[in-house]
């Protein structure tokens, strides 16, 4: 919260979309803050921001950790980072897209969790973030099998699961536990409804 008291929430990649009450950030003109997410730095102060929305965007970031670094910089502790991403093994709108750089499912972040797979890699260790939950959209009747086989055929199959919904919070505030995780999802709901095009 600002210093009046008001929570600051940004909105990145609002592309046609923007959310009132967010900061809206872009690479088009149209948006109130136009720049180059993966180039460029937020124009916001360390740890000044309660809430980061982003829904389709960073699977077109070329420089994503930039990006995420970027993010995590300005998020207060315990801040959240809710995104919207396609799921890796989408061949149709996803893999063959020449616009989308980066893949994701529900292991992408936990190189940046100490209490996970952060130093497995050469990540940069200054990126905390624990992922308070994820959710998936399953294609066609997908949906309808027992959850052993549907793991089993996120796991082995193509296009099983359009996309995912992932929450993650800020290491360093309040602890990250799963109470917090009805409430995330509740939020990220709320902003994809509160969205409204130019």
């Amino acid at each position: 919260m600002n210093a009046q008291g008001a929570e600051v929430r940004l909105n990145i990649g609002a592309g046609e979309t923007h959310l009132p009450g967010f900061h809206n950030i872009d690479l088009s003109p149209r948006a109130e803050i136009s720049l180059d997410l993966g180039r460029e730095p937020l124009p916001f102060e360390d740890g000044s921001v309660d809430l980061v929305f982003s829904y389709h965007t960073l699977e077109h970031v070329e420089n994503y950790l930039f990006a995420l670094g970027e993010i995590h910089r300005v998020l207060k502790p315990g801040g959240w980072l809710l995104l919207g991403v396609p799921y890796v093994t989408l061949t149709e709108f996803h893999l063959v897209n020449p616009y989308h750089r980066h893949n994701f499912s529900e292991h992408s972040f936990d190189f940046f969790d100490p209490a996970k797979l952060q130093g497995s890699a050469v990540e940069d260790p200054s990126i905390r973030f624990r992922k308070v939950f994820h959710r998936f959209h399953y294609m066609e009747w997908f949906h309808l099998c027992p959850p052993p086989l549907r793991g089993w055929c996120r796991r082995h199959l193509f296009n099983v699961v359009r996309k995912i919904d992932v929450g993650l919070v800020k290491l360093g505030g309040a602890s990250a536990d799963a109470s917090l995780e009805s409430e995330m999802r509740t939020r990220f709901d709320a902003c994809l409804r509160l969205r409204v095009p130019y």
